[in-house]
Order: C-alpha cells, then structure tokens, then sequence
C-alpha cells in the first residue's frame, strides 16, 4: 500500500525548471487555493440550496467566514511575487547564472499557456452549448480569454471560467517582474534596498485608496494589487539574507494563526485605508510564520499538502464550473434543515472530488508543460513521426 502511495505521490510531484522544491511554498499554495474553493461552492450551495435557512449567529458566522475566501487569491499574488523574483534576487546577492529575460518570457508562456488554452477551449465550447449562445457572438470573449485580457476589454469577468480574471492579474505582472527586480534587487544595501520596498508598498496603497484604484476599472488590473506582489519581494529578501540558518519557533505558531485570524477579521467591506494596512499587514506575518514556525511549517511541508499546492493551477482552473455541474447535484442533501450543517456535508462531498478530478486532469494537461524542455522534446517526437 506504501508503494502504492509513493507512486501516486510521484506522479503528481510538480516538475520545477531548478529542479528544487522550496517545500514551504507548495504548502502555501494550499492554504491559498483552499478558502477560494470553499467561497466558491459556498456561493452555489446558497444560490441552488431548496431550502429557506433559518439562520443562526453560528450559520450567518460560516456564511461570512466561507465569503472572505477570495483572501485566498492575495496570497497567490505574494506567492507570485516571491517566486517570480526569487531568481533575478538570487542573482544579485550571490551572483548566481544571469535570468535570460528571453528565457524568462518563453518558460512563462510554455508552462502557463497550453493549459490554459484547453481548459478555456472547453468551458468556451462547453458554455455555448449548454446556453445554446452564439459561437460566433460569443468568439471574441474567447479569443480575449486566451490572451489575458478580457477584464482588460471587456471591465467584467470571463463568462466561460469567472475567477480567470485574477490569472490575467498574475500575468500583468509577471511582465513587470524583471524589470522590478532590478530596481530593488540591484541595491545592495539592504536597508536601502528594503526601505525602497516597504516605501513603494505603501505609497501604492495610499495611491489606491485616495485614487480609487481598488474600484474598477483598476482592480482588474495590476494597479488595483501591485502591493501584493512586492510584498512577496520583500519576503524573498529576507529569506534569503536573514533566514539562511532557520531555527523554527513554536511562538510563530501562535503568531501565523492570530495572523490568519486578523486577516480576516480586519478585512472590511468598505476597504478603507487601515483595513488595507492591516490585511497587508497579516499577510506579511503569516508568511514570516510560515517559514519560522514549527506545527505550521511542518503542516506546509507536508508531502500530501505539498501535492495539493503544486497542483493548484489546474485546481484554480477548473474548480468552479465543477461546482456549477455538482452544486445542483447535490443540492437536496440537507441536514436537519441546518444551513452550517448542510454546507459542511457537501463541502465533505465536493473537496475530495474536485480534488481527485484536478488530480487526473493535472497529470495529463498541466505536468507535463512543466518540463521547461517540453517544445523541443515534442518537436522531436514530431519529426520522428513523420519522418
């Protein structure tokens, strides 16, 4: 049964273009993707749901809790930047091999784009079939799709996959990425280089909140979340200048919980302006926990937890329209008339499946475009065939 569990766990351990995990990472992906999930079947539970809740304090504080799920996209955007300029960091501080701004843009577009393109091709085609809606009318929302666009052109989200407006996001920057990285990364002296950091951060978020960047147009774009982003700089700044010898500490357990906890509870409706500090702020210290603490850190680095992370790509992808198929499916399995009851067995019912069918679809339309040698093997493959 172990070998059996090993194999899986092989199958579905992500392909990295360095070939090192930073493990921590991985698991942060799955604190990530987890409360999006749980938003979004939240939202179709309550929409679909034959029963009129008569709800309780308990109830109304599930629904509300279950509602903050979209914090889950801001630590993506920290994740994205720290990633993103863990290499061009690297290079500046230990003079490790030059990023090819050439090979930089390519790997991005191997990687992310083939999935994208035919998990979108499907909900585009899957979508004009069910509403029985124009191909041809509805061909130009497609074509913006594919392209990152279409909160871009159209100031809405996509009809096909709605949460892909945040991909477009993730994309806008990672072509600001390089050029970012050599501003900061370029000072070598740390408190200059940090104090630019946190300057800039804050300036965008005054600019956001006085501006009105946080409204659309601008929040469907970079300029609505570019503090997220350099948050993720400042993090990669300090684990690799001052946590190179890591002692984990039980007290940034302590510390990575009340964090999450304030996360939520000082996000407000309203967004003003120490809301926004605030949440900047707890995310900030969650990610400090994460790498500092003991029971958190262990849970991030966990293998299974690590595998869900890694895949959460393919997850983000094709996790709501699964909820939209499955969400009326489910819809008359009520407990006791109880709405917090209710949510949790079809949550119990939803979150493996969506799991286990990511799991599937990962393996075939996402893994293997993280082999960064990919286009070449496949264009061997093809003159092999047809030669």
């Amino acid at each position: 049964m172990r070998l059996y569990f090993d194999s899986i766990y092989n199958k579905l351990t992500r392909i990295t273009s360095g070939g090192k995990l930073i493990r921590e990472i991985d698991g942060l992906r799955f604190v990530a993707i987890t409360p999006v999930l749980v938003q979004h079947f939240t939202e179709r539970f309550e929409r679909n749901s034959p029963v009129d809740y008569s709800m309780s304090r308990v109830d109304e504080n599930v629904s509300t809790f279950a509602a903050h799920g979209f914090l889950g996209v801001y630590i993506f955007f920290v994740i994205s930047g720290f990633v993103l300029a863990l290499p061009f960091a690297k290079h500046e501080f230990f003079n490790t091999n030059k990023v090819s701004i050439g090979n930089y843009f390519w790997r991005r577009l191997t990687r992310l784009e083939p999935p994208y393109i035919i998990w979108m091709s499907v909900f585009f085609l899957v979508f004009v079939w069910h509403s029985n809606a124009s191909f041809l009318a509805y061909l130009p929302h497609y074509l913006a799709n594919i392209t990152y666009t279409h909160a871009l052109i159209y100031n809405q989200w996509s009809p096909f996959n709605p949460p892909t407006w945040t991909l477009e996001i993730e994309i806008q920057f990672y072509i600001l990425a390089p050029f970012l990285s050599m501003l900061f990364f370029k000072l070598k002296n740390k408190w200059a280089r940090r104090t630019l950091n946190f300057g800039l951060i804050i300036a965008l978020v005054l600019f956001q909140h006085y501006m009105g960047w946080y409204k659309n147009p601008y929040s469907f774009s970079i300029l609505g979340h570019l503090h997220y982003f350099l948050t993720g700089f400042m993090i990669v700044d300090f684990y690799l200048n001052d946590w190179k010898d890591l002692k984990q500490k039980r007290v940034f357990d302590i510390i990575g919980i009340l964090s999450l906890i304030s996360l939520v509870y000082f996000w407000s409706w309203d967004y003003g302006l120490s809301s926004r500090f605030l949440v900047l702020g707890s995310l900030f210290v969650f990610f400090v926990s994460a790498f500092n603490s003991y029971w958190i850190n262990s849970f991030l680095k966990n293998r299974w937890i690590m595998v869900i992370g890694g895949m959460c790509y393919t997850i983000y992808l094709i996790h709501l329209p699964f909820a939209e198929f499955v969400s009326p499916i489910m819809k008359h399995l009520v407990v006791f008339n109880s709405y917090t009851a209710s949510l949790l067995l079809q949550l119990a019912i939803f979150v493996p499946v969506v799991l286990v069918v990511s799991a599937f679809f990962y393996r075939w339309t996402e893994r293997p475009f993280m082999d960064k040698d990919w286009p070449e093997k496949f264009y061997l493959k093809l003159r092999t065939y047809f030669r």
